[in-house]
């Protein structure tokens, strides 16, 4: 719980999206704050002023702040040395309060968000999205009676639990789209404390104490009222599916986002895994229709957010203005990938090894490795 003094990652979100005068003051290093930075669904005012500028020369980094209305809320790390220039500057008069848990603490924050489903569905089955803000991912909780499928879940596992048991149901099946290379899985744990089983697509090999279930193209897991089907879905990844909720929610992992489409560079094998996800995007998903709503477990920008605070675009949408299923010919679509190739993070490989089971990290590791924004698509810029 925050102090007087201190705000959470929640309130100063809601405050940042609802507009609310205040300036986000951070105090990291240069690198730290060009690499990745609080980001909110309306613009606001922030500064940037190393911590040691303050300790160096209190008050010409004080006179370096800009002209603000309302309070100032200092952002570091871990929150240690924003909590020490918020108290010097509170010592000057000003309205001031630190981020609990800095940085750190905004990677780790979901927000959960309902998914609007048709007005015969919500008797049914519902829906949830959890908005992993810091990094861009998105994992999700389906519900149906007295049961729950949970997708692509994020480390902190504790969330969700405490999500499904304000709820009462009962986690029926774990899901992951795909092996992640951005973020370690909180499935395989999750699903050993639940007593839920975990399933995957097929064709992955993993090496973990918990049993891990794998599931055929085409194949259905039944929940509560209404059903979950597997696609088949290659090319982010070799084992990449997507999960078609009562036939017309797509969860479609890294395969397809709402501006752009799942990188095939991830493994070093470009032209092979640009060929499977152009034969994924044209033919395997032909057969979905315009209608269907795309639940990616990426984005890369808060202007994705839509109104609702919800990620997702109809498959009509995106087939009508991705640049990506613009491109009809499979060479031609090669080469725009190839274009668009870059060098992943040096913690991809090591995140994959843990996903997989293969290698173990201590909690600070996995930390560091998740640190900044996700980059997962096919596209140059912020992704």
């Amino acid at each position: 719980m925050s102090s007087s003094h201190e705000i959470d990652v929640k309130e100063l979100l809601a405050k940042v999206d609802s507009g609310q005068p205040l300036l986000v003051l951070d105090v990291r290093n240069d690198e730290e704050f060009e690499n990745w930075k609080i980001e909110g669904r309306r613009q606001f005012k922030a500064a940037h002023i190393p911590y040691f500028d303050f300790i160096e020369d209190e008050q010409a980094a004080v006179e370096r702040l800009p002209r603000a209305e309302g309070e100032i809320v200092a952002v570091c790390a871990k929150g240690g040395s924003s909590e020490m220039v918020a108290e010097l500057l509170r010592g000057r008069g000003l309205p001031a309060r630190s981020l609990v848990g800095g940085m750190i603490a905004y990677g780790e924050y979901l927000e959960p968000v309902t998914v609007p489903v048709r007005a015969e569905e919500q008797s049914v089955f519902e829906i949830w999205q959890f908005n992993r803000r810091g990094k861009g991912c998105l994992s999700y909780i389906i519900i149906s009676g007295d049961e729950a499928v949970v997708v692509d879940a994020s480390r902190s596992r504790e969330i969700y639990q405490t999500f499904l048991s304000e709820r009462g149901v009962r986690v029926a099946y774990v899901l992951d789209t795909h092996v992640h290379a951005d973020h370690i899985s909180g499935g395989p744990a999750l699903a050993g404390k639940l007593g839920a089983r975990y399933f995957v697509g097929a064709g992955v090999d993993f090496d973990l104490q918990q049993r891990v279930s794998t599931l055929g193209d085409g194949d259905e897991l039944q929940l509560g009222q209404t059903s979950i089907r597997l696609l088949a879905t290659p090319g982010h990844t070799p084992g990449s599916v997507c999960y078609l909720v009562a036939d017309r929610y797509l969860l479609s992992g890294d395969t397809l986002f709402t501006t752009s489409v799942g990188r095939p560079d991830l493994g070093g094998h470009v032209v092979e895994w640009s060929r499977d996800l152009f034969q994924t995007l044209h033919e395997r998903m032909a057969f979905l229709a315009d209608s269907t709503l795309v639940l990616p477990a990426h984005y890369g920008d808060t202007s994705e957010i839509g109104r609702a605070g919800v990620v997702a675009a109809t498959l009509g949408e995106l087939r009508r203005d991705l640049p990506e299923l613009q491109i009809a010919e499979l060479a031609l679509f090669t080469e725009a990938m190839k274009r668009v190739l870059q060098t992943p993070p040096a913690e991809y490989a090591e995140i994959i090894n843990a996903n997989l089971g293969k290698t173990q990290a201590d909690p600070q590791r996995l930390v560091e490795w998740e640190l900044g924004k996700n980059q997962c698509a096919a596209s140059k810029g912020d992704r």
